[in-house]
């Protein structure tokens, strides 16, 4: 994200400006000494299997609508990312679930909306529920690891591989 977006000190009111701070370019405000932090969003993905089968949901909202993807979505105050994770399961595909593993954290860039994210996958297995579309989704399918789509993110398919691999 850009450095540019906060113009002005949220502790004084005083223009921020741009300098040298812990090793990095920050905003500061020169007159009560408040750094700007600029901190990845931490966000989940549920990688949902069910009988073999990979429960993907088509996004119906920006960024990327209309390309597949796992349930996924911010973690909010006051929850874990395990809660965020089951959470974002039920609202895009209408299933339950339960976390079976840690697969990876990593980080992730997106330069149209959010800048940089913290994003932790989980592998889980789902428990119960019918599939079906939240309200940011157009689709919810279950898809073969042989037999992804074709509009999947390139990071997605390496963990979706990778999990394929171990099952």
């Amino acid at each position: 994200m850009p450095l540019k977006r906060y113009r002005f000190c949220p502790e004084c009111a005083l223009p921020l400006a741009e300098g040298m701070v812990d090793g990095r370019v920050r905003l500061y405000c020169p007159s009560c000494g408040f750094v700007r932090y600029e901190n990845p969003l931490p966000v989940v993905v549920a990688v949902a299997i069910d009988n073999g089968r990979f429960l993907l949901i088509k996004r119906g909202i920006p960024p990327k609508k209309g390309y597949w993807g796992c349930p996924s979505g911010f973690v909010e105050s006051g929850e874990t990312p395990e809660e965020a994770c089951l959470r974002e399961l039920w609202e895009e595909a209408g299933v339950v679930g339960e976390i079976a593993r840690l697969i990876r954290v990593s980080r992730l860039e997106d330069k149209e909306m959010y800048g940089d994210m913290l994003a932790v996958s989980y592998l889980v297995r789902i428990t119960g529920g019918t599939p079906r579309a939240g309200d940011e989704v157009d689709e919810v399918r279950y898809h073969a690891p042989g037999e992804l789509p074709r509009y999947l993110a390139v990071s997605l398919r390496d963990v979706m591989q990778e999990v394929a691999e171990s099952l």
